[in-house]
């Protein structure tokens, strides 16, 4: 694997590794703590990862989080210090070290003892890399010594993603901080995080596929009304939409929106602190297999409050990076969104006009003198 980046200043690496077959052996999910509780296979990773800066003064464990079968921690790299720093030949070296460890004795070592073991697993790396390329070179095949075996091993896929602005950075300390409580949301409300795919309802658009994940039953809320805030304003001209929203929300309304734009966002934040409002959350792009929803999305999916929605199946996710990059990209995203709010405002007129014995659903007269 190749980094494509330039190596200079500071750069931030979000790394994952995963305990190949998921055994939950690292730590144990504790409700109301900040962090998972370690056992000591999670103690030993820790100590090793301490101890990077000892072996490398240009690599900095910044946050992180060992989780019952994967660990999630951001490295900084200093590259004026050291250009050559390779951080996913160093990431499979702590592998490695870990490993040998779990094989020989189990407990965690201080800090002096850590980093030596990791010099060491670092030197027999190179070791073998030097013997692969002998016996490449006199073609007697590519063995080398065969890697520490034990019965906790980490998956040899290392995730590893470069951090490129300060949002992004931000976003991954908060991903990692709230690890631990996503996990406990999932474990305790199983059944609000499933993916239900090809679902079919009388306020959909039947001509697309839809899928979801969240409380389904908000679609049959004869309430729903559609939030669209341009960024052609500001946040302070927004203001009065903004609070009439959260209004109509504590009063029982569902709004449905892609909560893209600015005052879309602030709109959703105030939503997700007041209490007892629900919404329908629309995406511009495809929800996959196995999506995983941001920290606040799920707690919010843990209350039953969210319903999250996409009618673009064949559509994956635009990041922001690939927008910048590539033109072409960011007018398909901006399609995509135009779409999406169609989508959204026939939803919730198809719901605001749907009859029940005869008769369209209409809010209280109070209410409805107050809109």
């Amino acid at each position: 694997m190749k980094m494509q980046f330039r190596k200079f200043g500071r750069q931030f690496f979000f790394i994952t590794l995963v305990l190949e077959g998921r055994p939950q052996a690292l730590s144990r999910l504790v409700e109301n703590a900040k962090r998972p509780e370690l056992l000591q296979p999670g103690e030993v990773v820790k100590s090793l990862l301490l101890a990077l800066h000892a072996v490398y003064p240009c690599a900095t464990l910044s946050d992180s989080v060992i989780m019952p079968d994967h660990i999630h921690f951001l490295l900084i790299v200093n590259y004026d210090l050291m250009p050559g720093f390779n951080p996913l030949w160093v990431v499979h070296r702590v592998m490695d070290a870990t490993e040998q460890i779990w094989k020989e004795r189990g407990q965690a070592p201080a800090p002096p003892e850590a980093a030596a073991l990791l010099r060491a697993a670092i030197q027999r790396g190179r070791d073998r890399a030097a013997e692969i390329k002998a016996r490449m070179m006199s073609q007697q095949g590519c063995g080398g010594a065969a890697p520490v075996r034990s019965t906790l091993r980490f998956d040899r896929h290392a995730y590893i993603e470069l951090s490129f602005d300060t949002r992004q950075l931000k976003a991954i300390r908060h991903y990692i901080r709230l690890n631990q409580a996503r996990a406990l949301w999932k474990l305790m409300h199983p059944d609000r995080f499933v993916r239900f795919v090809n679902i079919r309802h009388a306020v959909l658009d039947p001509a697309r596929t839809w899928d979801a994940m969240g409380n389904l039953t908000l679609l049959g809320s004869p309430f729903l009304f559609h939030v669209r805030l341009t960024l052609k304003k500001s946040l302070a001209e927004h203001e009065a939409a903004i609070c009439e929203i959260v209004e109509k929300a504590k009063r029982g309304m569902v709004p449905v929106s892609g909560f893209i734009s600015p005052g879309e966002v602030e709109a959703l934040k105030r939503l997700k602190v007041t209490p007892g409002t629900r919404f329908i959350k629309v995406l511009p792009c495809s929800l996959p297999p196995r999506y995983d929803p941001s920290a606040e999305d799920s707690r919010e999916l843990a209350a039953d409050r969210l319903l999250i929605l996409s009618g673009f199946r064949n559509t994956r996710h635009i990041s922001a990076l690939a927008m910048r990059r590539d033109p072409a990209t960011a007018h398909l995203f901006r399609s995509n969104c135009l779409a999406m709010n169609d989508l959204a405002a026939a939803l919730c007129e198809r719901a605001q006009t749907r009859t029940d014995r005869g008769r369209p659903h209409r809010l209280p007269p109070e209410d409805e003198r107050a809109l």
